[in-house]
């Protein structure tokens, strides 16, 4: 009886000391430190930077595609995106596709630049726009990290374009 007293003390101890460890030490990457916008002072400056993004995001092509993940070498959709930027520009934005998509300013197709967020599938679904029709994105587990022309069901399942870098 004494012994099994002691283990549920030590154990209740355990516990509260693990959970205090979670109160002090919350997410790196909570929504309230995220950006939505990232301001540039000029032209130039932007064009830099959407390109830095692209480049980010580019050289991960290859890398596997894991549900929650944010890299360095494996990530999921919105991962990457959070990844690229962050490596780019030292900001962090919001965690998840549907976050981002209701962080960031609407731009029509027309008005698209390399290094927007391109939507899909209900906004379950994230990419950066590379240029030429193209994206950059974290696919499936199966296909990982890849370029793909905005076709088929990326052009069926789109749900919109996202600018997070602007000029001031």
């Amino acid at each position: 009886m004494v012994a099994t007293r002691t283990r549920l003390i030590v154990g209740t101890a355990v516990a509260a000391v693990a959970g205090a460890a979670l109160v002090v030490a919350p997410p790196s990457s909570t929504t309230a430190e995220a950006t939505s916008r990232i301001t540039v002072k000029n032209k130039q400056k932007a064009v830099k930077v959407r390109r830095d993004i692209v480049k980010i995001a580019k050289s991960k092509v290859g890398s596997r595609y894991v549900l929650g993940s944010t890299g360095p070498s494996t990530f999921d959709c919105s991962g990457l995106v959070v990844y690229s930027f962050r490596k780019a520009t030292g900001k962090t934005l919001p965690r998840t596709s549907y976050s981002q998509k209701a962080a960031v300013k609407r731009v029509s197709a027309a008005k698209r630049k390399p290094g927007d967020l391109v939507f899909f599938n209900g906004n379950g679904h994230v990419a950066i726009y590379i240029g030429k029709n193209k994206i950059v994105h974290a696919s499936t587990s199966q296909r990982g990290i890849r370029v793909d022309r905005i076709s088929g069901w990326y052009t069926n399942t789109m749900t919109g374009y996202g600018r997070v870098i602007q000029k001031r």
